[in-house]
Formats: structure tokens, C-alpha cells, sequence
């Protein structure tokens, strides 16, 4: 390998690159064919160990981005079109722009017709995951330059359950597009820099084509110009600068390229807002930020080490700020995660020429880790497994090399000793598998999942909400630990002044004490002492207003914040909030507020379900006319929600009895939507969700809208505006 041994250093530094051991397996000597039949056995093995996990349904995000996301249900120009110009959230306010993930999304969907089946999802994850492990074994080629190292690489690094996140979770996909980008970049750069002429040229496009790849399915890509550098300081140091610059400029276009396009295409978007719960950094001072970061770090290193403990969240307050107390453990972790942070690098620049990989380890993790690890820039999450996705390769390069050296010094001591090693290494990888197909059980059973979150991150609000609103009602114990997780996620969050509460966290607790109160409802059973359907109701009333107080607080700030960036009028306050108001209103026998919550919801979106219910209250007030306009105009939302039809042919029939409102043709009775009437209350409708649309600037809605209302039901142009 021209580019793997560092002239300066001489022979000595380069027999100190890694330890050698005696059954070292030196790459020419072992046949191809053999090296790929043992990193397929690797990779049988991490699909044994995910294996079940195939099934797991669409948890947590890929709810809103995978099944409510109507741009990946066809494969359409427009549709195209809709990815290419819009947020990765379809819901916007992400602040985020990867399409090529959105469009892998698209072929499951549509293309191989998954639809919302998950499995599809979770073998293509599968595949991406081994795509990276047989790219992770070709870099442990390079680094080790043994076959044994190379494909023990593969295999720690494949295992580790922390990476279960990534892989499980269907929406984990842009993780593995992104260390594929980067990892495929790295490799094409190695073999640039021993080309010349048309396969130098092809090497490099190669390189653009991985980066643009990357950058384009998630941001963090960006780390790959680090990581061709530390390759380069540590393996590629004979290659001189003016031969490596080709790589490099062939990874800074598609770099810029990138962040230009989506500045471009997020510039029309509202501003995003980063809830406080979600990373708590966001309202600490800038050192008490960053030792918190570090705390973080930590607690990272921790679960590479030995994952017991694994959760999905890791929000407020899993990771409590740093209070400048010394005398506190909270603190006293970050400093000590600090120490280690230091000993880190320290350890690095000293290995740097006679120990390499060591080197390259550390450098990799740190700089892979940077741009979530919010020491340098503050991002949307405090803590995310997710994030150790291509970092993790850094710890298992180190571990790898930790194991050599551990072999190298029990064979001076004989070979019973030196025998221990590969038993160790069997027993790790053993257990790493195990508590992966463990964690991957979890991901499986709803029940498991939400309760191990519970346990790994006690801390959080969201893992006791979560787990809360999750629960299976099969005897009392399961009603009072449901009542308790929900009433200690509220306690974390009460202490938070009003714009850094989370509004939608008292808006879930209010359905859940809803709930319960019908439950006991429905069994004539009492709660907690003595605690009635009543007590439940007004409970959830409470925490819906809260909710309203605090949506209401944050909205002013987020409309002033939108308004200068030239969208005046943007409100994001959910009209879900409005629905679960005015049900909790039945429930305590006061309809007219809850006729008023209802149209307060109205007015800020035309969500068909509230418009429902909205509907059923002006029906049971005697008022037909409003009730039949409410379902015309869930229907111009909602074309697929039929029944709609036939409840509007009872509401016309009333409102019409004589008239042309409901035709009777062939003995049954249908809409006319060509009566006067009818075709009025149907364009009226279309405009109302059409200018509901612009104010919260989706503007491809509202024009689709609009477009159905002229060209299909043949409304007046001038009555859409």
C-alpha cells in the first residue's frame, strides 16, 4: 500500500503500527474468495441478531415522516417536486433538508408497494447496515492490514447494540445514508491517491458522488472533509499535499453545492424553534453549555463500553445542567468526563506516529461526534444514540487494537495464555449480540419498549409521558404506575417558566386523564382515593388550558420571529389542542365551550377529525346547516373519508327537504353536488381550507386545493381567492 507508511518514521514506526500477533493473517495470503465468505459470515451474524426486529412497528417520528407524509405515496413529478422543495418534516419547522432520504422513503412506499407494512423498511435498513460493515471491514484492511483484525472491526462494530437505533428505527435510514456518504468517500480517496489519468478521474467522481450522496440524505456528511484528513495525517502521509488537494476539492463542491441548495430551499420556510425540553442547552449559559456537553460525552463513551441501558429519549431532565457545584455527582461526572476527554487527545498526539490506529481512533470518534455533540454548535437534542452511529467506528478500531495488544503481551507469557484472547473476543461478541437481539425485543413489544425507556432514562419527561400514555390498562398496579409516570413527567416540567415549557406534553396529559375518566365511566369503578369520572375530567381540563397558556406564550414570540422574516400572521398553535378541549368539555356537560373550543380549532386549521366533531356539536344543538358545512369541508381536506357522504346526505335531506340538495336516483339516495346549494357549500368549503393553508404558509396544499375546486368541481376562480 504506496500511501500507508510514513517515510519520516522510518521501519521502526511502522513495526509499531499495530501489535503483532502470531496468527496474524497477512492479505496476501488470504484467497478472495475466502475473505468474502467470512465477512458474509459477519454479517450473518449481525442478521441473526436483528433478525427480530423486521416487524417492529413505526415508532416514534416514523409516524409523521413515513405514513402521514403524502409525498412518498406515488411516484409523481409533482410529488418529486414537493421532496426536492420542502423540509424533511412534511409538517415543516425542521429546519432540516434531506431528500434523498425522503425519496428512499418514496421507494419503499410506493415503488416497492411496502406501504404501511414495515417490514420492507427494516430490511432495507438491514442492507444499508451491511453495505457500512463491509465498508468498516475494508477499512479495518487498512488500518490493521490483517484479515482476523479487519473482520473483528466489522463484527464489534455491527453488533453493538447502541447502534440499534439507527438500524431499527425506520427513520434511522438517514444516519446509515450519511456514514455510508462518508465511509464510501473515505475509501474512494484512498484509491485516488494511488491512481493517475481516467481511474484518478473516476476515483474522484466517486468522491463527489458518495459526499453529494451523504450530505443530501442527512448534514452531518459534512464531517467527511475531518475524516479524509485524519486518514491522511495518520496513513497517508507519503502522498503529497498537491496530490491529495484533487480528493479534497472533489469532496468541498458537493459540500457547497449542498448547504446552497438548502439554504435556498429553507429560506422560504417559518423559522424553526428548538424546544427547550428537547435539548436544555439551548437556554444555558455558554460554559455551563459546554461542560454539559462534555457530561454528555461521557455518558456516550459509558454506553460504548457496556449499552445496559438504552432509551430512545433523552430530553430534559435526563441530563441535568452543570451547576458549578463540585460537590455535586451530576458535576463531578463532568468533570470527570472532561479528564477523559483530554487523556483522549493527549493520548492521541502521543500515538500518533508509533501507534497509528490509536490515533486515528480518537481523532475519528472526536471529529465524527462534533456536530452533535453540541460543544461547538447547539443543535435540536441534547443526547440521541443515533449520534454514535459513524463514531462508534472509532471505539471499535480502538477496541480492536486494544485486543491485539492484550494478545501480544500474554503470548511472551506463553500459549495458554495467549489463548485467552480469543475466547474473551468470542465471549464480548456473544454478549454484544445477545443484548442486541434483546434491545431489538424491545423495539418489537410496545410494552417493553416504553418501559425500557422508563428505566434507562428515569430523568426524562418524555419517557414517562411516553410510557404513560402507552400503557396497558390490565389491573390496578398497571393503572397506578401509568397515573404516577404521568404525574412525575409533569413535575419535571412544572418548574420551566412558560416559553421553555412543552406545551404538547400537558396536551397529552390532559387525553390521558380524559381517558381515565372514561374508563371508570364505562366500569363504574372509582379511581385513586375515591376519585371519580369528574375528578379525571376536570384534572384534564386543567392541563389543557395549561397547555393553551403556554402554546399561546410561545406562539407570540415565534409569529414576531416569523414576521421578520417576512411571513406575518404565522401561528403554529395546533388545532389539536382546540379537538381534545372541547371533547374534555363534553365530558363535563358544558357544550357550549365546547362548541367555541371546537371552532377556535376551526379557525387555525381545517383538520378533519375536529371538523368532525364539530359537526356531531352543531347536530346535537339543532343547527344543521353549520354542521353539513363543517363535513363538506373535512371532505375537501380528506377526498378518502366516504362516510362523510353519507351523513351529509341525512344533513342535506334535512336542510332541503324538497329541494335539489339529495337526488333519489335508482332508488338510492346520493349528494347532487350540481344543486346550487350544495355546489356553493362545496366551493365556500374549498376556499376556507384553501386560505388556511396560505396563512401557514403550504402554499402546495392551497394551490392542490384550489386546483380540485376549479378543474374538478368546476368552482369560479374568483371565489377561491
Amino acid at each position: 500500500m504506496k500511501h500507508d507508511t510514513d517515510k519520516s518514521a522510518g521501519k521502526g514506526a511502522k513495526d509499531r503500527r499495530q501489535p503483532e500477533t502470531a496468527d496474524s493473517v497477512p492479505l496476501g495470503k488470504a484467497p478472495a474468495v475466502r475473505r468474502a465468505l467470512l465477512l458474509t459470515a459477519v454479517i450473518g451474524a449481525a442478521l441473526c441478531a436483528y433478525s427480530n426486529s423486521f416487524h417492529a412497528p413505526f415508532l416514534l417520528d416514523n409516524d409523521p415522516i413515513i405514513l402521514k407524509d403524502e409525498r412518498i405515496r406515488e411516484v409523481t413529478g409533482e410529488h418529486a417536486q414537493r421532496i426536492l422543495h420542502g423540509e424533511y418534516w412534511p409538517l415543516g419547522m425542521s429546519a432540516l433538508y434531506r431528500p434523498l432520504t425522503t425519496f428512499s422513503f418514496m421507494f419503499n412506499y410506493a415503488v416497492l408497494e411496502n406501504g404501511a407494512d414495515p417490514t420492507g423498511y427494516h430490511w432495507l435498513n438491514f442492507a444499508l447496515h451491511a453495505a457500512n460493515m463491509g465498508l468498516v471491514y475494508l477499512l479495518g484492511l487498512v488500518i490493521f492490514e490483517q484479515l482476523p483484525a479487519a473482520l473483528l472491526l466489522a463484527a464489534i462494530w455491527g453488533l453493538h447494540p447502541v447502534l440499534t437505533e439507527s438500524v431499527t428505527n425506520i427513520v434511522g435510514r438517514a444516519d446509515l445514508l450519511a456514514a455510508f456518504g462518508v465511509l464510501a468517500a473515505l475509501h474512494a480517496h484512498r484509491k485516488a491517491l494511488d491512481a493517475t489519468g481516467g481511474r484518478k478521474a473516476a476515483w474522484l467522481a466517486a468522491i463527489a458522488l458518495a459526499v453529494a450522496a451523504g450530505l443530501f440524505s442527512k448534514e452531518s456528511t459534512v464531517v467527511v472533509v475531518a475524516v479524509m484528513a485524519i486518514y491522511d495525517l495518520t496513513f497517508g502521509r507519503a502522498a503529497s499535499w498537491k496530490a491529495r488537494a484533487p480528493s479534497y476539492l472533489a469532496a468541498l463542491v458537493p459540500c457547497l453545492v449542498f448547504l446552497y441548495v438548502r439554504a435556498h430551499m429553507l429560506g422560504a420556510a417559518a423559522a424553526a424553534v428548538f424546544p427547550y425540553g428537547d435539548n436544555p442547552l439551548m437556554g444555558a449559559g455558554f460554559w455551563t453549555a459546554r461542560m454539559t456537553a462534555v457530561k454528555v460525552i461521557g455518558r456516550y463513551l459509558a454506553l460504548l463500553v457496556w449499552p445496559a441501558g438504552l432509551s430512545w429519549d433523552y430530553s430534559f431532565n435526563e441530563n441535568p445542567l452543570f451547576g458549578w457545584r463540585l460537590t455535586s455527582w451530576e458535576d463531578a461526572k463532568a468533570i470527570l468526563a472532561l479528564l477523559v476527554c483530554l487523556a483522549g487527545v493527549a493520548a492521541a498526539f502521543a500515538c500518533r506516529r508509533g501507534r497509528k490506529p490509536v490515533f486515528f481512533a480518537i481523532a475519528f470518534f472526536l471529529a465524527t461526534l462534533a456536530p452533535t455533540s453540541n460543544v461547538f454548535i447547539l443543535i435540536g437534542s441534547i443526547m440521541a444514540e443515533r449520534f454514535l452511529y459513524l463514531p462508534s467506528v472509532g471505539f471499535a478500531v480502538l477496541a480492536v487494537y486494544g485486543a491485539q495488544l492484550l494478545s501480544q503481551r500474554l503470548a511472551r507469557r506463553g500459549s495458554e495464555c495467549r489463548k485467552a484472547v480469543p475466547v474473551a473476543v468470542g465471549v464480548i461478541l456473544l454478549a454484544l449480540a445477545a443484548r442486541t437481539l434483546d434491545r431489538n425485543t424491545d423495539w418489537v413489544d410496545q410494552g417493553r419498549f416504553w418501559r425500557s425507556a422508563v428505566e434507562a432514562a428515569p430523568r426524562s419527561f418524555k419517557t414517562n409521558l411516553a410510557a404513560a400514555n402507552n400503557a396497558v390498562f390490565i389491573g390496578r398496579k398497571e393503572w397506578d404506575t401509568a397515573i404516577a409516570e404521568m404525574d412525575r413527567a409533569l413535575a419535571i416540567l412544572d418548574g420551566l417558566p412558560d416559553l421553555r415549557n412543552v406545551p404538547i406534553a400537558y396536551r397529552q396529559a390532559g387525553v390521558f386523564y380524559r381517558n381515565l375518566g372514561i374508563r371508570l365511566e364505562s366500569s363504574n369503578l372509582t379511581g385513586r382515593a375515591g376519585a371519580g369520572p369528574g375528578y379525571w375530567y376536570r384534572k384534564s381540563l386543567n392541563a389543557l388550558l395549561r397547555s393553551e397558556k403556554l402554546e399561546l406564550a410561545q406562539d407570540e414570540i415565534h409569529r414576531a420571529e416569523n414576521a421578520s422574516r417576512g411571513k406575518p400572521g404565522l401561528t403554529f398553535v395546533p388545532s389539536a389542542l382546540y379537538l381534545q378541549m372541547g371533547l374534555t368539555y363534553q365530558k363535563l356537560g358544558d357544550p357550549r365551550r365546547a362548541l367555541e373550543a371546537f371552532e377556535r380549532g376551526r379557525a387555525l386549521e381545517s383538520e378533519p377529525e375536529l371538523l368532525e366533531e364539530l359537526a356531531s356539536a352543531y347536530g346535537a344543538a339543532g343547527d344543521t346547516r353549520k354542521a353539513a358545512m363543517a363535513l363538506v369541508e373535512a371532505l375537501a381536506v380528506d377526498p378518502s373519508r366516504m362516510r362523510l357522504a353519507t351523513k351529509l346526505v341525512e344533513l342535506y335531506s334535512q336542510i332541503d327537504p324538497t329541494g335539489c340538495a339529495v337526488s333519489h336516483e335508482g332508488g338510492t339516495s346520493s349528494l347532487n353536488v350540481a344543486c346550487p346549494l350544495v355546489h356553493g357549500d362545496i366551493c365556500t368549503a374549498s376556499r376556507n381550507v384553501a386560505a388556511k393553508y396560505l396563512r401557514t404558509w403550504q402554499h402546495a396544499e392551497a394551490a392542490a386545493i384550489r386546483r380540485t375546486a376549479i378543474e374538478e368541481l368546476g368552482c369560479a376562480p374568483e371565489l377561491l381567492n
